[in-house]
């Protein structure tokens, strides 16, 4: 029996960053298809009196970068966002692998407002009115726009093969989008970064795992483990 492909939805640039890894530690075909366009869109308020932004994607750094935001002290979901906002010249540091992470981790640790959240136009964490609600001053701004996008044709090939394929899954919104676009021939396994994308996805799947952390080294460990799975049920016996 072939060995299964992997499908990865991610928006650029970190998609092809992603199958390149994948391909790389498994050894795997990828197919790529991008399910979220990323847009800027836009502008930023008065930024008099802001004292820190609050980031939770790599989207919202380029987007706050595209838009000629000054440099503020920040803090983000993650160290890849973290180190993202670095490399953008922001001073950041990472607080909590996801956005209740984050809220708990400034509530515990109140930092001066007035606070800044640059966000995507969809949003499933209303970040700036809890941590408001709690007491932390959080204005926010829609900094760029998750344009939907159909499957490739290579995609849809693919899914309507009857070949596995590992699908690894970093949003709920390309979760949700990509259970709306297809009824999939191939049998799927799924591996999802958080449980927030487990819950958006509502594909039929031979398995689903949620990856131990919501970061792409742990996605790789549970691609991996999926992948002894697909060749220990599939495989040969």
């Amino acid at each position: 029996m072939r060995r299964p492909t992997i499908l990865v939805t991610r928006p650029a640039p970190e998609g092809a960053a992603t199958a390149k890894a994948l391909a790389k530690t498994t050894g795997l075909p990828v197919v790529e298809s991008p399910l979220i366009d990323i847009q800027t869109v836009g502008a930023l308020p008065d930024m008099a009196g802001i004292r820190q932004l609050v980031i939770t994607s790599r989207n919202a750094v380029r987007a706050y970068r595209d838009l000629n935001g000054p440099d503020l002290p920040a803090v983000c979901v993650g160290e890849a966002t973290a180190a993202a906002a670095r490399d953008a010249g922001l001073e950041a540091r990472a607080i909590g692998g996801d956005a209740e992470g984050l809220i708990d981790g400034l509530i515990n640790e109140p930092p001066t407002g007035p606070l800044l959240y640059l966000r995507g136009e969809t949003v499933r964490t209303d970040v700036a009115g809890r941590l408001t609600a709690a007491g932390i001053e959080t204005r926010e701004v829609v900094v760029y726009r998750q344009g939907l996008l159909p499957l490739t044709d290579a995609a849809q090939t693919l899914l309507a093969d009857r070949r596995p394929v590992i699908v690894p899954l970093y949003s709920a919104q390309t979760a949700a989008h990509l259970s709306e676009l297809v009824d999939p021939r191939a049998p799927l396994y799924l591996v999802a970064i958080s449980e927030a994308v487990a819950r958006a996805v509502t594909l039929p799947a031979k398995s689903k795992i949620i990856a131990e952390a919501p970061d792409a080294p742990a996605m790789i460990r549970a691609v991996l483990a999926t992948l002894r799975r697909v060749e220990g049920v599939d495989g040969p016996h």
